[in-house]
Parts: C-alpha cells; sequence; structure tokens
C-alpha cells in the first residue's frame, strides 16, 4: 500500500523522500490507532526505511531533477505533435538558414534531493516554485554547422 502510494504521488510530480516515507506509515499508524511498541512515538526509524527499500525491489532512492510547474505541464503527446509536423514545416529550407538557439543556466546550488521512485526511472524530477540565483549561457547554432559565440546574461546590477 505505501509502495503504491509513493507510486502515485510521484506520478503527480511530488515524489517522497525517505523521511516522507517514514511521516507517512506515523500517520498511517495514528489513523489506525495502532501503537508499534519497536518504534519510538510510532515513528519509524532510517534502518526501517532501508529495510522497506530491500523488501520493495521495484522502488529505489535517487537524486531528483527540480523542474519548474510550467515546463512539467507539457505533455508527451504536445512534444510529439510537434516534431511530426516539424518535417513538413522545413520542407524546402536550405540548412544555412535553420538555426537552433538553446539556453543552460548555472546554478549556484541545484538543490538535489534523494527521493523514492521507481527502479526503472532514469531521470526523476521534483516540481519546485523557486529556483537560486543563476547565470544564463545561451548558445547557437545552423544546421549546415555554423556556430555563433556563445552569449552569458548575468544577474543585474542592484
Amino acid at each position: 500500500m505505501f509502495v503504491n502510494y509513493c507510486m502515485k504521488i510521484w506520478q503527480f510530480g511530488f515524489p517522497v523522500d525517505t523521511f516522507d516515507l517514514r511521516c507517512i506509515v506515523k500517520s498511517y499508524l495514528e489513523c489506525q490507532g495502532r501503537k508499534i511498541s519497536k518504534l519510538n512515538n510510532n515513528f519509524p526509524g532510517i534502518d526501517w526505511s532501508l529495510s522497506f527499500m530491500r523488501r520493495h525491489p521495484q522502488i529505489t532512492v535517487r537524486f531528483a531533477t527540480d523542474i519548474k510547474r510550467k515546463r512539467a505541464a507539457v505533455s508527451v503527446e504536445t512534444i510529439n505533435e510537434y516534431f511530426d509536423h516539424l518535417d513538413k514545416e522545413l520542407e524546402g529550407v536550405p540548412p544555412g538558414n535553420v538555426w537552433n538557439y538553446d539556453e543552460t543556466n548555472l546554478t549556484d546550488d541545484p538543490g538535489n534531493r534523494r527521493i523514492i521512485t521507481k527502479r526503472s526511472m532514469k531521470y526523476p524530477e521534483r516540481i519546485i516554485n523557486s529556483t537560486k540565483l543563476a547565470t544564463s549561457l545561451m548558445f547557437c547554432g545552423s544546421a549546415s554547422g555554423e556556430i555563433l559565440p556563445p552569449y552569458v546574461v548575468y544577474k543585474a546590477e542592484a
């Protein structure tokens, strides 16, 4: 039941870590009116969470990648539809006229957090609403191989 709960809430973009799982178990026991004498105040310890993970090999603990809520709202269908129509739009356009622009951020605190997720999940994500200070790097290149110099955006002066 706890594994299913972890997987369901993870699908909504709000994965739990081992501390969250222990809190969920404590809350469940209290709602059921059960008192487990081996647990201090009905709160499972770190050893319990490690044993729980060993008993359920379908889940694991991994570092999550933080993404914004807006980015998480884009569906797989939307992305697939975009690429399905891209060939039609680029038909007859010379490669020198096709430019790709990309931006990446270098942050001073990426805020990785270990979460419980499916064992097969390669890049687990965690939705957040705020980030730390970042410096943006922007790159641009054409389909014919021409590359423009990188563009760096620093934090504005206060």
